[in-house]
């Protein structure tokens, strides 16, 4: 592949406020500071106070940077407990001292100004008229009516006169607001400072929504964690103004008409049937509704949870995307690299916007397709941003991991960005480090790493899929020779073990490419088999010096031939001419004789893959885990993980695979698969814990796997060569199980199904 259709959408970095609860003064800083910022007012509020409450914040707004406000200890520090969200700037300050005047660091109105230029949105704003409205400090309402309507930071606390600029650009009408009079309905009809933020801003859909209701905040003005509250929610793009019913008469004119605006954009906005929503943190829900005469239809209790457990989600906003072709190159250690220009900003990039920063938020579509040593699609796990930051680009600063995409810092003035794909093994690595655990291959995954290579990807391991196969496999030892005929045999034929399977179940499956009025036939698989390299062609050739018989490869064979048992030379003229070539299995599939489980695995793997529709995932076969802590090593037959978004957490699927009736899943096996998946940190990873068997589990080994289960954690999925040699996982379950209700198309479904056959009655 020498191009890649990538998609880029441009952001702006979201900020962290980070502040000390009842900090008024430095609210209004944080407040008056976003107004200066092209999409500023999507920037969340973080009250250090509650630090656990402030961290389900940054997770649900999916914070860039902290930045603190305020001279407090517990603000300053307050960033470090986000190491992973590394400041892409050397000096922290909002602006920065250029050669002859200040600069602003982060993508600024200024520059949103320059934009609306550029395409014709000023003129339109003029002719609407655009308002600055003013308000006396003392007013009780001053803050709501900062938050509300915008206002700017002095010269003297940023070096930038950001009134000034709007003032030249817009030419904006000065309206003052009475200190104790009704606030006017004109609020609503006219462009004012707040909207300089918001500019082209939208909604971007790879993160879903959550409550999403237009209405009224019921709060006190007075209430440092009411204004707060409302500042985040305005933040997660909802749409409310803030009501304080010890004031109601100055909301009189601004209640019927923001409810009118409301009802308009739920009727431009069919999924919102709910109604206008009530949004409060207070718990007197029939004196809230008496307020607004029974009119709302929608109650939104807003509690510390409701930004954790999925209520508010804030989505992703962006102004602007370009799809562009990326040219793909390698590195001298052949990593892939994409380099790719910066096409269609919707910002201003002239070069005098150098200091400004923003993301450029890049899906790679199809990815690096049937490349399963790399991934340009990383779970989304922000801890690993400074890794992805130090694998995939230049600057361990300037990269952040995001749902399904990666976004790179870049400057208003880059012309291009380049990235490089993440080695999908010590991606796995770090994943596992972060559970406390080493990896390393073990052996039976370096013989599983090898098999899948021979066979070009975990696709090629559909032939494993035919019990010949699998048979002739285990018939045959490392040392053992054998023909092609009773090869073509075991493939075709019947196992005396598993009497129902037979080879026409498999003339359909297309393990390469022929005619699609082809059957596959015993012919096609072993030449498949003996061309991937698992075994080997050669002659039996009996020494006529020691007379014992020695099996000679074909590149060796020649007519005068060293006897490997005795040393003798001997003329084989004779027996080559007259000799039916033999075959023996390779060293990929292992010295011993079950070579250590890998064909399973494999098979299992092939399995998950082909049943992912889609998905980006990563995987690796068998690995020794070392714990950190010093208690004892542990292997795992397989990793298999599926990236998740910011709703949707990575799956990571934790295996074992066994081949025969005989290999049994016993007490340890469970026990270390529960010690993996019990480290994975929950709040990143889904843990499932996969018993493969070849062979029906007997009763022992169901009631162990029963015990990964829990009340309320549905985790053990377990599978069999019913499962595993169809296409679909339940394609042959469904005929003897017509209840069963899922199709296997996530570890979810697979652990339903599991305990629906296993742990319940099936009819």
């Amino acid at each position: 592949m020498d191009t890649l259709r990538i998609d880029i959408c441009y952001r702006p970095l979201r900020v962290g406020w980070a502040v000390r609860q009842g900090d008024f003064e430095s609210l209004r800083r944080i407040v008056r500071w976003s107004h200066t910022l092209w999409g500023g007012r999507h920037n969340p509020i973080l009250v250090v106070d509650d630090a656990e409450h402030a961290k389900r914040i940054v997770e649900t707004f999916r914070v860039d940077v902290v930045c603190s406000v305020g001279a407090d200890e517990s603000v300053r520090t307050f960033p470090t407990r986000f190491p992973y969200l590394i400041s892409p700037f050397y000096n922290e300050a909002l602006t920065v001292r250029g050669m002859h005047e200040h600069q602003a660091q982060f993508l600024d109105i200024h520059n949103t100004l320059i934009a609306m230029g550029d395409d014709g949105a000023i003129k339109d704003i003029r002719e609407k008229g655009f308002r600055a409205y003013s308000w006396d400090g003392d007013d009780a309402l001053a803050d709501i009516l900062l938050i509300q309507m915008g206002a700017y930071p002095s010269v003297d606390e940023i070096g930038i006169d950001y009134r000034a600029i709007v003032n030249d650009a817009l030419e904006p009408q000065e309206i003052p607001l009475p200190a104790d009079g009704p606030l006017p309905a004109s609020l609503l009809e006219y462009p004012t400072i707040s909207y300089l933020p918001r500019h082209k801003m939208g909604r971007h859909y790879s993160v879903p929504g959550g409550w999403d209701f237009p209405g009224f905040f019921v709060g006190d003005v007075a209430d440092f964690d009411d204004l707060v509250a409302y500042w985040n929610l305005r933040a997660a793009d909802i749409s409310m103004w803030f009501v304080d019913p010890n004031h109601l008469e100055r909301f009189a004119e601004i209640i019927p008409a923001w409810e009118k605006h409301a009802r308009g954009l739920i009727t431009n906005t069919p999924d919102h049937r709910s109604g206008l929503a009530v949004w409060t943190r207070r718990d007197d829900h029939q004196s809230i509704q008496d307020l607004f005469g029974g009119r709302m239809n929608t109650f939104c209790s807003l509690r510390d949870d409701s930004w954790h457990q999925g209520a508010v989600s804030a989505p992703m906003m962006y102004f602007g995307e370009a799809q562009v072709l990326a040219s793909v190159g390698g590195s001298d250690r052949d990593t892939p690299r994409l380099s790719f220009p910066l096409a269609d900003k919707p910002f201003c990039g002239d070069r005098w916007f150098h200091s400004q920063h923003l993301v450029a938020s890049v899906s790679f579509g199809i990815g690096l397709y049937n490349d399963e040593k790399f991934t340009l699609q990383p779970p989304y796990v922000p801890e690993l941003n400074e890794y992805l930051a130090q694998t995939m680009h230049f600057d361990y600063r300037m990269l952040r991991i995001e749902p399904e995409r990666i976004g790179i810092v870049i400057d208003a003035s880059d012309v291009d960005a380049s990235i490089s794909a993440a080695p999908a093994a010590s991606l796995l690595e770090r994943i596992f480090d972060l559970a406390g655990l080493e990896t390393g291959l073990s052996n039976g995954g370096l013989i599983a790493k090898q098999l899948i290579t021979r066979l070009d990807g975990v696709q090629g391991a559909r032939v494993f899929k035919i019990p010949g196969v699998r048979r002739l496999i285990r018939t045959h030892g490392p040392n053992a020779s054998f023909t092609k005929k009773s090869a073509l045999q075991l493939i075709g034929g019947r196992d005396p073990e598993n009497p129902s399977a037979k080879f026409s179940d498999y003339e359909r499956l297309f393990i390469e490419a022929r005619s699609l009025n082809t059957k596959l036939s015993p012919q096609d698989v072993f030449a498949y088999l003996v061309e991937k390299g698992l075994f080997r062609i050669g002659a039996d050739l009996t020494c006529p010096a020691c007379r014992l018989p020695s099996w000679t490869a074909l590149d060796g064979l020649k007519q005068r031939i060293v006897c490997p048992l005795c040393g003798g030379e001997f003329d084989a003229t004779r027996q080559l001419v007259g000799e039916h070539w033999s075959y023996r299995r390779s060293g990929v599939l292992g010295l011993e004789k079950n070579n250590q489980g890998a064909v399973p695995v494999v098979l299992t793997l092939q399995q998950l893959d082909a049943n992912n529709h889609g998905r980006a995932h990563l995987y690796s076969p068998s690995l020794d885990l070392k714990p950190k802590d010093g208690t004892a090593p542990f292997e795992v037959d397989f990793v298999w993980m599926t990236c998740g978004d910011a709703r949707r957490k990575s799956k990571i699927i934790l295996g074992e695979c066994k081949d025969r009736k005989e290999d049994a899943i016993d007490e340890t096996d469970i026990q270390n698969l529960r010690r993996a998946a019990d480290a994975l940190p929950r709040d990143r990873f889904d843990a499932f814990i996969l018993l493969a068997k070849l062979a029906p589990f007997s009763d022992h080994e169901i009631a162990l796997a029963r015990t990964l289960n829990s009340q309320y954690r549905r985790r053990v999925i377990m599978l069999t060569a019913r499962e595993l040699e169809p296409y679909h996982f339940f394609e042959r379950t469904k005929k003897e199980f017509p209840t069963i209700k899922e199709h296997g198309s996530s570890p979810e479904d697979l652990a339903l199904v599991t305990a629906q056959l296993y742990f319940s009655k099936v009819e």
